[in-house]
């Protein structure tokens, strides 16, 4: 005897969502499937029919689908990223993606870290975030690489220097984004590798508000060079930060390997 229960239970669904299931294809073949006992239930020989036919349309599905997969032309496009990756690399293509057919819904987050689950849940086809380790079974293409500086006021003692070491910047109080954020993940590596640690002052979670710490002296903070690059402060400098692994670089990541080369060549 089998329990329709336990079978809920184990598809992740309610007892009366599968119940419902069971009475739609009983109706749609116009079949008893099972015969109801107060002890269970038990496949009629119509049930048995369906239930090894099943397993073989499902695998003649899954033989089509792979055999479908190179054609597919992915015309609509659902992409997670961050804002200011978006506006940096995403927005700048979207004429491009749409002139090639594609219907494009970009998808915002906060955290590279929520940006990656949106992929690994399927609520995004594609991800543009920073490259952090993942899965093989992830497909990624690298879009770009900069270089990651030191931001600090015009009038700090360090600002006229062409390049920030560790050892300075660990003098430093630090004006950084919370955990999760890939930079500070990226920085911690660097210190621990080099044996120095960081003087973090204040945890923020909004570029914006950082820039503003920054500006009115409460310290220094690290960020990527394009992002400075569009600042408009005349009271903030970036100078490169002196290590050879202090770059971040933005990927294009995808569960499927041939669309994720198709869509990287249109954004590159």
């Amino acid at each position: 005897m089998q329990s329709i229960a336990k079978a809920s239970e184990a598809l992740h669904i309610s007892h009366t969502a599968l119940s419902k299931q069971i009475r739609s294809l009983e109706q749609r073949f116009d079949v008893q499937l099972f015969v109801r006992t107060s002890q269970g239930v038990t496949l009629t020989e119509a049930g048995k029919v369906l239930y090894e036919s099943s397993g073989k349309l499902l695998d003649q599905l899954t033989v089509l689908t792979s055999a479908l997969e190179p054609h597919k032309e992915w015309r609509r496009l659902r992409i997670g990223t961050m804002p200011d990756i978006a506006s940096q690399f995403l927005l700048p293509s979207l004429k491009k993606l749409e002139a090639n057919g594609h219907e494009v819904e970009l998808m915002y987050r906060q955290s590279t870290r929520d940006v990656y689950k949106m992929l690994i849940d399927c609520e995004a086809d594609l991800v543009v975030a920073e490259r952090i380790s993942m899965h093989p079974s992830i497909w990624a293409g690298d879009l770009h690489r900069e270089p990651l500086v030191v931001v600090m006021p015009i009038e700090h003692p360090l600002a006229s220097k062409s390049k920030i070491t560790l050892v300075e910047l660990s003098s430093q109080p630090l004006i950084l984004y919370v955990e999760g954020c890939t930079i500070r993940a990226k920085l911690t590596e660097i210190f621990a590798a080099m044996n120095q640690s960081m003087n973090i002052k204040t945890e923020v979670g909004f570029r914006e508000v950082i820039l503003g710490y920054v500006e009115h002296g409460a310290g220094v903070t690290v960020l990527p060079g394009a992002s400075m690059a569009r600042v408009s402060s005349e009271r903030l400098v970036s100078i490169p930060l002196d290590h050879p692994d202090a770059v971040r670089t933005v990927a294009l990541f995808s569960m499927n390997r041939s669309r994720g080369e198709r869509i990287l060549r249109l954004l590159i």
